[in-house]
């Protein structure tokens, strides 16, 4: 009697590949082993990235504490209480815009209209004021619209594909362009005693703009640290498509990131604005340069996926730090953008070294 040949299990058609002499228990086992390798590969990574970013940490720790103890050397005037007040203030307003700017930095993109933002919002408040509108009503109407060309940063880089950098430096130079054009190039005064209390006043003798500056920092900071949102920005930087794969609406995360910039470009412009007590379209020129660079100093990737608030703020405490140092010292503004951008050359260097560590 003929026996019908008995067929395994690993040969059924459709099953997948049979391998010789091996068993379901040892492929099962041999899943389990590529599993636990690749768990343990991501484990390394993770923990390399954490000793990379420690590093970086500690390094700019290191580079604070020597340009402070410099500047301290260089001038009796630096280490006042006064003197450090008004650099805070100052260095505020570079601040504010800087820990914006790191997350649309982390999520992949960058945004260097902040300059023309700051301008043509103090612009417009100058132009309202002297229609007769109310200073404050006037302060939200150029918040608004600070906010709306956020949006439509985010809208021509998100939706019509066109690269975020090509896309913010025309929008710098088209509402700067504005800026000047509408302004006559001429500084227009701004009344009301309130309003200037807004960038020039003070809290227990601390400056209001640093209060502006320390809420927003914290803000971030929570929310990139420990809230869903923030872990949608770093999954969303650090791969685009897998992000998309894992349900994260990551085109308009990328469009409020860019209205959330625009909208700290405003504030800015406000308090510069109030502190100076006119409305001038020169107030954005200084900070284009100095925010880029204090974002990719403290860390940030341009490839995005990594970028810390800490990093940023220290490097933001670092560029302060020269900036009131080369006043004290009447240095040239020439030389301090000398600085400034081989800090910034740096910066993507060391970003270049730390890639290549991870890989």
């Amino acid at each position: 009697m003929d026996v019908a040949p008995q067929t395994s299990r690993l040969e059924i058609p459709g099953a997948g590949p049979a391998i010789p002499g091996s068993s379901g228990a040892e492929l099962a086992h041999l899943d389990f082993e590529d599993e636990r390798v690749a768990a343990l590969q991501e484990q390394r990574l993770a923990q390399r990235r954490r000793f990379i970013e420690r590093l970086q940490g500690e390094g700019l720790l290191l580079v604070f504490g020597l340009v402070f103890a410099v500047m301290w050397a260089s001038s009796r005037y630096f280490l006042t209480v006064a003197n450090l007040l008004t650099a805070a203030s100052v260095v505020s307003i570079l601040g504010i815009m800087a820990v914006l700017e790191t997350l649309i930095v982390i999520v992949g993109e960058i945004d260097i209209s902040i300059g023309s933002v700051m301008a043509a919002t103090s612009v417009m408040i100058g132009l309202l004021v002297t229609s007769g509108v109310d200073v404050w009503l006037a302060a939200v109407i150029g918040l608004a619209f600070a906010g709306a060309v956020g949006a439509v940063n985010g809208i021509i880089t998100v939706y019509f594909k066109i690269n975020s950098l090509v896309t913010t430096l025309g929008t710098y130079s088209i509402f700067l362009g504005i800026a000047y054009v509408v302004s006559n190039t001429m500084t227009v005064n701004i009344g009301g005693e309130g309003f200037g209390k807004l960038g020039s006043g003070t809290i227990l003798s601390v400056p209001v703009p640093v209060f502006f500056f320390v809420a927003i920092w914290a803000t971030v900071f929570f929310v990139a640290r420990f809230t869903v949102l923030g872990r949608h920005i770093y999954a969303t930087g650090d791969s685009y498509e897998a992000a998309l794969r894992a349900g994260i609406q990551a085109d308009r995360l990328r469009v409020g990131l860019f209205v959330a910039i625009g909208l700290s470009a405003g504030v800015a412009g406000i308090l510069v604005t109030s502190e100076l007590g006119s409305a001038a379209p020169q107030i954005g020129d200084p900070y284009l340069l100095s925010v880029v660079t204090a974002v990719i100093l403290g860390g940030a990737s341009l490839r995005g996926g990594r970028g810390t608030m800490f990093g940023t703020l220290v490097a933001v405490a670092i560029l302060g730090v020269l900036q009131n140092g080369f006043a004290l010292l009447q240095f040239s503004s020439f030389l301090e953008n000398t600085v400034i951008g081989c800090l910034l050359i740096f910066a993507v260097l060391t970003d270049r070294l730390v890639r290549r560590a991870e890989r």
